[in-house]
């Protein structure tokens, strides 16, 4: 019988397939107590299920690459660094030893102990370890079931549709090569990294769809609208026609892509709208040209200190930058320089030190002004390849006018020292800065007279404009960018930029979202950086827009008083 679900759409598209449910630490505890002889031999077979743990790890390593591989690596870490964590393994055998449990006993009570203790943390990013502990618990629990073999290598997720609690990005990935097609989450956030990534795979994707885990039911027909957040199951004749209608409408602008060459982004009067690529790697960097990225709006740097025990080397840095700039052929690269702290900390020699509230610790520019000998090398090392391209440096997480001030100083060293000893640099190098913090909107028009150029992060200035973590699936209904007060601190930002004549792009996830671009053309944004996947959806959404008649409703977006209003607004 048909039976239809709301939730929350997290990537847009539909999907029709056979559901895969699947339930989170639905663990079957052995619960009787082992024979005392029994008990070196528990501990034998719950140290084979962490080695298989590791190798299924290790093999996920290996069998990513590109800028997928960087995308996960800090997520595989951390489930590397749980697996080989004493307060785990060892709080695990400590357990079978002294009250002769059964190991997978002992690890559900050491999960549940460490779940409490998660829990009890205030700060959303810390608490939301906690996810990791249970996918970490979950991959030893299903090796010791299998007897500490390796799994069997069963049919994939071709043509199903994944009804889950959550789903760990890394965990998405496999099921993206092995042909699933999308995902319902019960518990997990639109904003969430699994979210994006299934954005990025143009995968669709429904969150908090209450009830679907006990409704639903293995190989049940799966219709499900990722526009709508609409799940149905059983669909009927009716649901079926209107895939279908949309199959052949997607196929129509695929085949009509493909014909038509990367052409200029406009809108419906003729209006030049800039669209930009941010990237990590020459892979995106391509991807971004053939679909026609008037520049890389934001080059991410991290990936060259991920997974090191020591510093990447101005050399190494510099031959990566200058590739980067190779690779776009003339148009502009933004570099960002090091974006770390909060939940972007990446261990190893740039590891930070615990930090009770790490989302306000030391983050971005602080991190880079604290660490000036890091800052100084990958400063000169992008200074260096500005003579191979047209170059700019962007700075995160600016928050004052000092801050832009001592990156300004040491900015000029390196450019003294490279032209003292006769290094090729280019003659202007623009240095911009990210605002992404309320403070930076407020003395935006003040920030324009020391910087060079804006870069908006809309995901992090969101998130600190309503105090929502956009990670944390218990406050997805807090953190929504169509709120008035976000709206009214990024045209404040918009409008400063403008009268101080400051270049000005947003580089946040609604830049890549057709369904904010009406609002942010309104607001007068004329340029918009992003995923290299989203720029065609973007272009044809600009294609029919008026962008006179939406300038002209700025009063109604701006003094909309709730969310309702601008999403009526929008629809209109």
């Amino acid at each position: 019988m048909r039976s239809e679900w709301e939730g929350t759409s997290a990537s847009r598209g539909l999907a029709l397939g056979r559901a895969r449910v699947v339930y989170s630490a639905n663990l079957e505890i052995e619960t009787e107590l082992l024979a005392h002889g029994a008990v070196p031999n528990e501990v034998k077979r719950f140290e084979a299920a962490l080695n298989v743990a590791r190798s299924e790890l290790q093999g996920l390593r290996d069998r990513l690459s590109g800028a997928l591989a960087r995308d996960l690596a800090e997520i595989i870490e951390a489930h590397a660094m749980i697996l080989d964590d004493p307060d785990f393994t060892d709080g695990v055998v400590a357990l079978i030893r002294s009250e002769n449990l059964h190991a997978t006993a002992a690890l559900k009570r050491q999960r549940d102990l460490l779940a409490a203790e998660f829990d009890a943390i205030e700060n959303p990013y810390l608490r939301a370890r906690r996810d990791d502990v249970d996918h970490v618990v979950q991959r030893v629990f299903a090796a010791l079931q299998r007897g500490g073999a390796e799994p069997e290598r069963k049919a994939g997720a071709g043509g199903e549709i994944l009804i889950c609690e959550t789903v760990a990005p890394a965990d998405l990935a496999q099921l993206q090569e092995q042909g699933l097609l999308g995902i319902v989450a019960t518990a997990s956030s639109p904003y969430s990294h699994t979210a994006i990534l299934a954005r990025s795979f143009r995968m669709p994707m429904v969150c908090g769809v209450k009830g679907a885990l006990n409704l639903i039911h293995d190989g049940d027909l799966v219709l499900m609208d990722g526009d709508r957040g609409q799940i149905i199951v059983q669909p009927d004749a009716i649901d079926l026609t209107r895939f279908r209608a949309h199959q052949r409408e997607l196929d129509k602008t695929q085949k009509r892509r493909a014909r038509e060459k990367a052409s200029e982004a406009r809108t419906k009067d003729g209006f030049l709208i800039h669209l930009h690529a941010n990237a990590e790697d020459t892979e995106s960097i391509a991807l971004g040209r053939r679909l026609g990225a008037s520049s890389v709006g934001l080059f991410r740097t991290e990936f060259l200190f991920m997974r090191r025990r020591e510093l990447p080397s101005e050399d190494e840095q510099f031959r990566a930058y200058r590739d980067a700039v190779i690779a776009m052929g003339g148009l502009p690269v933004t570099l960002r320089t090091l974006d770390l702290g909060a939940d972007k900390a990446l261990g190893g020699p740039l590891e930070i030190a615990h930090e009770e509230n790490p989302a306000l610790g030391l983050r971005g520019i602080r991190f880079s002004l604290a660490r000036r000998e890091v800052f100084a090398t990958q400063m000169r090392a992008m200074l260096r390849a500005s003579a191979f391209g047209p170059v700019r440096i962007l700075m995160p997480m600016v928050s004052s006018i000092d801050e832009v001030r001592s990156a300004r100083e040491l900015y000029e060293e390196c450019m003294a020292d490279l032209r003292t000893t006769r290094t090729p640099v280019a003659d202007d190098v623009p240095l911009g800065i990210m605002i992404e913090v309320p403070a930076a909107v407020l003395i935006s028009s003040e920030l324009a007279r020391v910087a060079d150029f804006f870069a908006v992060g809309s995901n992090d200035l969101a998130q600190y404009v309503l105090a929502a973590d956009r990670n944390n699936a218990a406050v997805v209904n807090h953190y929504d960018p169509l709120h008035p007060a976000f709206i009214r601190m990024l045209y404040l930002v918009l409008d400063n930029a403008r009268q101080a004549k400051c270049p000005i792009s947003v580089c946040g996830e609604i830049a890549g979202d057709p369904r904010y671009t009406a609002l942010l053309i309104a607001l007068g944004l004329t340029d918009f950086s992003m995923h290299p996947n989203a720029i065609a959806d973007v272009r044809d959404a600009l294609a029919e827009l008026n962008r006179k008649t939406l300038r002209a409703k700025l009063a109604k977006f701006l003094h909309a008083s709730d969310r309702e209003t601008l999403r009526q607004l929008l629809d209109s």
